[in-house]
């Protein structure tokens, strides 16, 4: 969906418990690292991802829509699987 991969180190050698960077192949958008953590989420996100894509798309994957976008918001709020809260925008190029 949001076209990142995961970066492989040189040598491929990597830690289970080790965090998980993927980039942008393009090389536009920024490294971000995946971090697991034990703990189940219990309040509100510190930090979320916004995103362009098509909802009914990134549903279909798993995602369930929190907020749906209307009103004042030109955006969708939605969740992972595990609670982690996201917002989703259509593409730039897409008519409004």
């Amino acid at each position: 969906m949001l076209g990142y991969e995961r970066r492989v180190e040189p040598d491929g050698a990597r830690r289970a418990d080790w965090p998980v960077p993927i980039v942008d192949p393009t090389g536009d958008g920024p490294l971000i690292w995946i971090i697991a953590v034990p703990e189940a989420k219990t309040v509100k996100n510190r930090m979320h991802i916004d995103v362009f894509g098509a909802v009914d798309a990134i549903v279909a994957r798993g995602a369930r829509v929190v907020l749906a976008r209307g009103d004042d918001r030109d955006w969708t709020v939605l969740a992972d699987p595990e609670g982690n809260e996201f917002c989703v925008f259509d593409p730039p190029d897409s008519p409004a």
